[in-house]
């Protein structure tokens, strides 16, 4: 306890030594705080000048940061605006073929209808020709003929009746065919991507 009194009564007589010392040499000692006031103020403009280079070095670097990342994204928004182009074109020649493809599908299809539509009416001629001939025959022919006329005539009429189904069936098959080419047609002129 003696030594911390010592100590506490050192100290309480160096300040009043300095105390004493500044009121008799009051010009040293505007000096001295001057001098320490200015080594001070230095400290802390270099620090404060340190710190400025810190924050500038940071902000450079997050600036560089945010530059790179915009020129990676206008990059990539390049890179896919150039492929959303690409797709474009590419799907286009695809709808631009599937349409050539309907198109020559279609011409094809009336071309054999013009073919069949032709083959049916010479077909017609020579049936009506045949019918002319029959009956200028009927009128003279015996009953044994008439009746073999009337069982081949029944043979034709059935005949004319199965072929009469399958046209129909086949007049059905295209009206089908007709309206999925139409809905095609649509798809591709609306630009909707097709329902598999």
């Amino acid at each position: 306890m003696i030594s911390a009194l010592a100590i506490l009564s050192a100290i309480w007589r160096f300040f009043c030594a300095c105390f004493w010392w500044v009121l008799a040499h009051k010009r040293w000692s505007l000096i001295i705080v001057l001098v320490l006031y200015g080594v001070f103020q230095t400290w802390q403009a270099n620090s404060l000048a340190n710190d400025l280079n810190s924050a500038d070095a940071k902000c450079t670097t997050q600036v560089n940061q945010v530059k790179a990342e915009l020129n990676q994204y206008k990059a990539d928004q390049k890179e896919a605006n150039e492929k959303a182009k690409t797709n474009a074109i590419t799907q286009e020649k695809t709808w631009a073929e599937q349409l050539l493809k309907v198109e020559q599908n279609a011409s094809q299809k009336i071309q054999n209808a013009v073919v069949a539509a032709r083959d049916l009416d010479l077909a017609n001629r020579g049936l009506s020709e045949k019918i002319n001939i029959a009956n200028q025959r009927l009128s003279n022919a015996n009953s044994e003929d008439i009746a073999e006329y009337t069982k081949t005539c029944n043979l034709v009429l059935e005949n004319l009746a199965t072929r009469g189904g399958e046209i129909a069936k086949a007049a059905d098959g295209h009206e089908i065919d007709a309206e999925k080419l139409e809905e095609q047609l649509n798809v591709v002129a609306s630009g909707v991507k097709p329902s598999k």
